[in-house]
């Protein structure tokens, strides 16, 4: 995982593969990287599987929620 300056992880969440923003607050209990096919509703997955998540992303995926 490459996490970027500012970055606040609540307990529970679970990163595998993922590149986070600067200043981005992942939620209690994410789970992001086990999952490639969920992943890709929410958030920027390379063809090599990294998953790329910014703080918009997470706010839309909060708001469907």
């Amino acid at each position: 995982a490459v996490i970027l300056p500012g970055v606040v992880i609540h307990r529970s969440a679970r990163l595998y593969r993922v590149v986070v923003d600067s200043k981005v607050v992942i939620p209690e209990g994410l789970v992001v990287g086990e999952n490639i096919k969920e992943d890709k509703k929410w958030f920027r997955v390379t063809d090599q599987g990294i998953t790329l998540i910014t703080q918009d992303m997470l706010d839309k995926r909060a708001a469907a929620q």
